[in-house]
């Protein structure tokens, strides 16, 4: 039988770095913010699969674990498919431990390059921030932010991860400044869904 990379490598090759039309959609159409977290992506996560590989090898799992499942989050957001699949491989057999890994690493290194090369070429055309809110739009509450960020996070709509700078004030009064700032973390690493059960659990109390 194939091992998981083996199953993985054919489609990896075949697919584009990044699916620019697929990651539109995922944002509502919003272009200009797939630009936004494009060359967020781009900037903050050029190190990520050497952070993960130094993990391992020095024996932290949890570490580990934590970097590549964040990866992963980040490549369905652009929709690297095969980065975020290549990190998949690698976060099961980490949860394995499995012996063989290295090969999964360098893999995983490959496809971040390939996706990091292709982002680097549209560098001159990616947004480096967001355009100022308007100066009408109302002030949220703690109660009224909260339910916002469930949603986009639900919906896996990138206005997440600007909400929750706009409205951190709101956030922290409702929330608790810690679990905000935990939720914000998960939420700037483009961790959705970790963002989201969390905010569900403390709704339920936990």
């Amino acid at each position: 039988m194939d091992s998981p990379d083996q199953r993985h490598l054919p489609a990896a090759l075949d697919d584009p770095a990044v699916n620019h039309a697929g990651g539109i959609a995922r944002l509502m159409g919003d272009g200009n913010l797939f630009g936004r977290v494009l060359a967020r992506f781009r900037n903050e996560y050029r190190q990520a699969a050497a952070g993960i590989r130094t993990a391992h090898d020095q024996g932290d799992a949890v570490l580990a674990l934590r970097l590549v499942h964040t990866l992963k989050g980040a490549a369905g957001m652009i929709e690297a498919v095969p980065l975020r699949r290549q990190a998949d491989v690698v976060e099961r057999m980490l949860h394995t431990n499995d012996g063989g890994i290295h090969g999964s690493l360098a893999r995983l290194q490959d496809e971040l390059e390939r996706v990091l090369r292709e982002l680097d070429a549209l560098a001159s055309t990616l947004p480096e921030r967001r355009p100022a809110a308007p100066a009408t739009r109302p002030p949220q509450t703690g109660h009224d932010a909260v339910g916002r960020l469930m949603t986009l996070l639900d919906e896996g709509n990138g206005d997440a991860v600007d909400l929750v700078r706009e409205a951190a004030g709101a956030l922290a009064a409702q929330l608790g400044e810690d679990d905000y700032r935990e939720v914000a973390d998960l939420v700037e690493c483009f961790d959705f869904d970790g963002a989201l059960a969390l905010l569900r659990s403390r709704a339920d109390g936990g």
